[in-house]
């Protein structure tokens, strides 16, 4: 415990050091710091260190993650050099210690999403994004001139705060539960504007992994401020917890409809049943956007749909192109970097076919019932044969859901309203320059012109139905 103490001790000089000359999408160092270094902080970046290339650095970054999620700490700590400083304070235990303190209640390791890399001085930093079954975590390793480890980090994700939009005098929130008839008991919120006369309703639909009600991706809570939002503009919201989420299951036993669709319309006839709510829609984000046109196929009194960086093309041509564009960012994809993404390519190709092997989850997602029911959904024409109004808002800055080939295909496809916002990302948080996955975990909140242009919808355009 001696040592890991002198370890967190650094943090703040550290911290400094590596937050200068970042560009803003970097995350805040702040939290456990093992990094023993302690270079001046400056505002230049220096060019790129003599040493290993930053190629080489991020592909042995990578493989040392790897190293720890295979709980392989001391081949870590013999295989690496690290800088005097760092040698004489880490340990096995102490680097087993720190990573599983991080990890902790994280679920299953999924993988490692990017690795990026920036240059401080003599220095090279790389941060590694890595996915569990139930959030990420951001390790950043610290290289200097010659190759050697000098520093190892964990930045903190920083801490959600509700949007200054939100008008806490304008609604209520009541707790309340899903029963889905199975033994899943799912945690929902029922945010209701204040007063008697009859409200309009919407359900949120989450994305693709195990998500809380508040769709919480680091210290985001976009799903959250969706409700603050709407429910301040006179829209009551119901969201709940996603069963892989709130419930001991098997996500890859699980079909597309028992993951999504099935508790989605049971949360829409809950919140049908409220007294004040006069009519309800759903609100689906990414794959939860996909989905709604299979929400209202299912089900005729559902109002409508809003449809938030939905999607219009199959995942499997989405996920190959998300992974090249994250691998690109620092204009370089090395040997290893093709060689992964040659297995996505071949696990895509075994999805098309069929033939993924029972238990197998590709991407963290779903088993093969979950891909055979998403490769036989054609969202574009099931949109096509509804009689219910659309809206469809996209991020332009969105990395994940193309301007062009996702939100253009819908434009040209299918009747509806259209909304983009330049400066919004998948999140549908405002931002500049290149959208990366560290962006995800800056504090920040969903926009507030999505939130009043969804209230207008919901109030004006669904009052039909």
């Amino acid at each position: 415990m001696q040592t890991r103490r002198r370890l967190l001790q650094t943090a703040g000089v550290t911290a400094s050091f590596l937050l200068a000359g970042c560009s803003s999408d970097e995350p805040t160092a702040t939290e456990t710091d093992t990094s023993t270094e302690t270079p001046t902080d400056t505002e230049t970046a220096s060019p790129t260190p003599a040493g290993p290339t930053a190629v080489a650095l991020r592909d042995r970054t990578r493989a040392y993650v790897e190293r720890l999620v295979d709980g392989e700490y001391t081949t870590a700590i013999e295989e690496y050099e690290y800088t005097d400083a760092v040698t004489q304070q880490l340990d096995a235990a102490t680097l087993e210690s720190v990573w599983t303190t991080q990890t902790e209640g994280l679920g299953e390791y999924v993988e490692i999403a990017t690795v990026q890399s920036a240059t401080q001085q003599e220095f090279l930093v790389t941060d590694a994004v890595v996915r569990f079954t139930g959030g990420r975590v951001i390790i950043r390793l610290v290289y200097d001139d010659a190759g050697r480890i000098a520093g190892i980090q964990f930045p903190s994700a920083g801490t959600y705060s509700p949007p200054a939009y939100a008008d806490t005098s304008a609604f209520t929130a009541q707790s309340l539960s899903l029963d889905t008839g199975d033994g899943c008991t799912l945690p929902a919120e029922l945010t209701l504007p204040t007063g008697d006369d009859s409200v309009p309703g919407v359900v949120l639909v989450h994305g693709s992994g195990p998500l809380d009600m508040d769709s919480t991706v680091g210290p985001n809570k976009p799903f959250r401020d969706l409700a603050m939002g709407l429910a301040s503009n006179g829209v009551a919201v119901l969201r709940y917890g996603k069963r892989t989420s709130a419930c001991n299951v098997d996500p890859a036993a699980l079909s597309l409809d028992a993951t999504v669709t099935d508790d989605a319309l049971t949360a829409a006839a809950t919140l049908c049943e409220q007294e004040r709510v006069s009519r309800t829609a759903v609100v689906g984000h990414s794959l939860g956007g996909m989905l709604v046109p299979r929400l209202l196929a299912r089900d005729d009194s559902l109002a409508g749909g809003a449809m938030l960086a939905a999607p219009a093309r199959p995942l499997v041509e989405l996920i190959p192109e998300q992974m090249r564009y994250l691998l690109s960012l620092d204009g370089e994809i090395s040997d290893g970097d093709e060689r992964r993404l040659a297995s996505v390519e071949e696990t895509i190709t075994r999805i098309r076919n069929g033939t993924l092997d029972a238990g197998e989850r590709p991407f963290g997602l779903g088993g093969p019932a979950y891909w055979r029911e998403l490769q036989a959904y054609d969202q574009v024409a099931t949109a096509g044969d509804l009689d219910r109004p659309l809206y469809f808002l996209q991020g332009e800055r969105d990395y994940q859901v193309s301007v062009e080939r996702d939100f253009g295909r819908w434009q040209e496809t299918t009747p509806g309203r259209f909304d983009a916002y330049p400066s919004l990302n998948h999140l549908f948080v405002s931002g500049e320059g290149q959208s990366t996955p560290n962006e995800y975990f800056r504090p920040s909140n969903v926009a507030e012109g999505v939130t009043t242009d969804l209230a207008d919808w919901v109030r004006g355009e669904t009052g039909g139905y």
